[in-house]
């Protein structure tokens, strides 16, 4: 099995529409058809010492690492991660979607 994870850090005032994109595009029904995809979880938490600030937690197991990697490179992956709105500035862009940081990592699991 292979699991990554994306931790998002987000201004809190934006978690809700954040979380709500990524349970509308996740959904079941668009990754049922994936090969190799198992399931999908998403977390959040406040940060205890900065309440203005939420961790969100994009967990998605798959049966192999070439799965995974063969999706990222599908045009199914290219629909669902692309931008709805007309890119921006970078700076002006980061404050406008409430998105502070992004950590992508990827393990194989062994037990």
């Amino acid at each position: 099995m292979y699991i990554v994870t994306n931790t998002i850090q987000t201004e809190t005032a934006h978690s809700q529409r954040i979380i709500q994109q990524f349970t509308a595009a996740h959904t079941k029904e668009s990754m049922e058809a994936v090969n190799g995809f198992l399931n999908f979880q998403l977390m959040h938490r406040t940060l205890p010492h900065d309440p203005e600030i939420t961790e969100l937690v994009v967990l998605s197991r798959w049966s192999s690492k070439e799965h995974q990697k063969n999706w990222v490179q599908s045009q199914s992956f290219k629909n669902m991660h692309q931008r709805k709105e007309p890119k921006q500035d970078v700076a002006e862009e980061k404050k406008r979607s409430g998105i502070i940081s992004s950590t992508i990592a990827e393990y194989e699991v062994l037990t």
